[in-house]
């Protein structure tokens, strides 16, 4: 039997720019890809943001960042439409995030 070494050969061949692009191409396959939303979701996502901020209730938002969906929750603390951002009053820290960067919103605290 051929005792080889695999791709360990093909490497010393490569230059460190092809390296580099193989280990980020590799690494792609993790990344969550961000979706587009429909006017309905996006409809949704803004009354429910709205209505968090006026009761002042906590909104648990998932958000794409860094090629990854993140999940955040706390209280809104303010809107501001001409940045089309808010910020997020988080335990330890306040998070400002876009509308864009939005992929869903819930409420924590409903009582029906």
């Amino acid at each position: 039997m051929l005792n080889d070494r695999g791709n360990m050969k093909w490497t010393a061949m490569m230059l460190p720019e092809h390296l580099m692009k193989i280990k980020e191409w590799k690494q792609e396959q993790y990344y969550d890809k961000k979706r587009e939303l429909t006017e309905w979701e996006m409809e949704e996502i803004e009354q429910i943001v709205q209505l968090a901020y006026k009761l002042h209730e906590e909104v648990k938002i998932t958000f794409w960042s860094d090629n990854k969906l993140h999940d955040v929750g706390g209280k809104i603390t303010a809107i501001n439409a001409f940045h089309k951002e808010l910020l997020l009053d988080i335990d330890i820290s306040i998070k400002r995030i876009t509308f864009d960067q939005i992929q869903k919103a819930s409420m924590v605290n409903i009582d029906d």
